[in-house]
């Protein structure tokens, strides 16, 4: 049974994923149909989302630790169909960023993945 609770918590992960998607954070990846990389909420992280259906995943950390186990997606994956479903594809993409950062190769994506520094405190 689906709890309010669970409704409540997709409900605010949705509401994310729209704004992420209005600021233009979802820039597909040129050659390879089904993935995207998302801009976190702050800038200062990437991930890369595989959004084909029955193999989706992401590697942010809410997804690796908490939403994958419990079969729900985290705020990028919904952000990634959203962007890529017919309501948001009308919306103009802005150009992918031009980034140099180091980066980590997913073993469960099979791609690697663009993973910023952590900012200093």
């Amino acid at each position: 049974m689906v709890t309010a609770t669970t409704v409540k918590a997709l409900a605010a992960r949705l509401e994310k994923a729209e704004q992420l998607v209005a600021d233009g954070a979802v820039f597909p990846v040129a050659g390879c149909d089904g993935y995207v990389v998302v801009r976190n909420g702050d800038g200062n992280q990437f991930y890369l989302v595989r959004f084909d259906a029955g193999h989706e995943n992401c590697t942010c950390p809410d997804f690796q630790q908490r939403q994958k186990a419990a079969g729900q997606p985290c705020k990028h994956l919904l952000a990634a169909e959203l962007a890529g479903s017919p309501l948001g594809t009308d919306r103009p993409q802005p150009p992918a960023p031009v980034v140099m950062l180091p980066t980590k190769v997913d073993p469960a994506l099979g791609l690697a993945a663009i993973m910023a520094p952590a900012r200093a405190a």
